[in-house]
């Protein structure tokens, strides 16, 4: 068996800029990496009726709703039902699967709930992974989403729920750094680090939690 992959985790809101310093990684890294991520893994491979459609089986799966906060700014939160946490749990093992066949891989991650990254750190247990938060002000995401054909509110939903687990290995803000200063950084933080110890210090947090180790 070859020995086990790096696994970059980068978890922050919609419109962050995640998914350009995947493929500034991809580009600047030496070794190859895998970009994948929770759009490919789990809502890619939904059928498009939980995402489009009022179906029965809706709250079994996933489901979105639309709300506004106290100051009645738009709020889209996505929801997951018990099926749907399977298809995380399917995510997070297929991650480390990737990664335990020697294969490099950089995620595109968005913590929607809490425990999601507890689970996470007890699956890739073994593995070599970096957590890294990117950051910026809700301000610069919501001018962001405005270009993307996505509903009003989901940065805003999801920004307050997606860093509370707040151990990482680094973090950066994408509204003072540049993609590319993103992806030197990261790329510092595993010659700095080769033993990363943030999903383990999740482990040990989260150690005896039920909803860290759920499904996964």
């Amino acid at each position: 068996m070859p020995s086990p992959g790096t696994v970059i985790v980068l978890n922050g809101p919609s419109a962050v800029g995640k998914s350009s310093i995947q493929r500034e990684i991809q580009d600047s890294f030496e070794e190859p990496y895998l970009a994948i991520g929770i759009d490919q893994l789990m809502l890619h491979m939904v059928p498009d009726r939980y995402l489009l459609r009022e179906v029965p089986d809706r709250r079994d799966v996933l489901w979105a709703e639309t709300s506004k906060d106290a100051e009645g700014a738009p709020l889209h939160h996505l929801y997951f039902g018990p099926k749907g946490y399977r298809f995380l749990s399917g995510m997070h093992h297929a991650i480390h699967c990737l990664a335990s066949c020697g294969n490099n891989v950089v995620i595109d991650y968005i913590a929607l709930e809490q425990p999601w990254l507890p689970r996470l750190a007890v699956v890739l247990q073994g593995v070599r992974a970096y957590l890294v938060g990117v950051r910026a002000p809700l301000s610069v995401l919501e001018e962001r989403e405005k270009s993307r054909p996505y509903p009003a509110g989901v940065a805003r939903a999801q920004y307050g729920v997606v860093h509370e687990c707040g151990v990482y290995g680094l973090e950066f803000d994408t509204s003072v750094r540049s993609v590319e200063e993103c992806a030197v950084a990261v790329r510092e933080l595993t010659y700095r680090q080769p033993n990363p110890s943030a999903f383990q210090q999740l482990r040990e947090r989260f150690a005896g939690m039920p909803e860290a180790s759920a499904l996964g």
